[in-house]
């Protein structure tokens, strides 16, 4: 073998692997993973709620939601805007202060609730999906509201509260399907106001709550299905 040759041999030798590496691998069009083609989304979500219980039993407690969510990709970061509206079909207990423990759940009224959310959602998988799949995970802060100055005979009232929100969610995205599918799992957490009635004292009945507590922090699960519409290429 001459000289040459022999270096003809090593260098093959050396490019071989380097070669052979670059055909290991999936091709983009047999990737498991798809840039996300729409750069906004609406969706509109639909699904069950359990409200969360205070000490007292005052607070409304779940039914059904409803209501709608955007969403903003943030350039080509794996955040986007969020912001929803939600309304809850929800009851709640009316308590009877100074009345027996046995008689003090008086009747049980109709109190819708509505959570107005802001917040950044941040995509799991980045800014595409695996197998039309995209995990998710959402925070952000909130108002939740009954939407009107009502009070009972107690002068409960539930009013205005700041309510912050994390949340799971899962969308479906077909390639190059503008009509998708998604399911989320989200908290919202606010406190419950106790009226001065709550606390009154009357000989040999207990207070519906301790003297120096004037609210209690509880949380409503929600767990929603929603169809989305993507609009705007990216």
């Amino acid at each position: 073998m001459t000289r040459r040759a022999l270096r003809r041999v090593v260098i093959l030798a050396c490019t071989l692997p380097a070669l052979a590496a670059a055909q290991v691998g999936t091709t983009p069009e047999n990737s498991p993973f798809r840039d996300l083609e729409k750069r906004q989304e609406i969706t509109l979500l639909f699904g069950p709620s359990i409200g969360g219980r205070d000490p007292a039993g005052a607070a409304p407690r779940g039914g059904v939601a409803i209501g709608a969510r955007y969403d903003l990709l943030l350039g080509s970061s794996p955040l986007a805007f969020t912001a929803s509206l939600l309304r809850q079909s929800s009851t709640r207990d009316v308590l009877q202060p100074g009345l027996p423990l046995a008689s003090r759940i008086g009747s049980n009224v109709s109190q819708p609730l509505y959570f107005i959310d802001l917040g950044f959602t941040l995509l799991l998988t980045g800014n595409r999906s695996w197998h039309s799949l995209t995990p998710s995970l959402t925070g952000g802060v909130g108002l939740a509201t009954d939407n009107k100055s009502f009070s009972d005979s107690s002068k409960f009232e539930f009013g205005n509260r700041f309510s912050p929100m994390v949340g799971l969610g899962m969308k479906y995205a077909p390639l190059r399907s503008r009509w998708t599918v998604r399911a989320d799992l989200t908290n919202h957490f606010y406190s419950v106001p106790y009226p001065d009635t709550f606390r009154d004292s009357t000989p040999g009945i207990p207070r519906i709550v301790d003297f120096g507590k004037k609210n209690a922090w509880t949380r409503n699960t929600m767990l929603t299905v929603g169809v989305v519409r993507g609009i705007g290429r990216r």
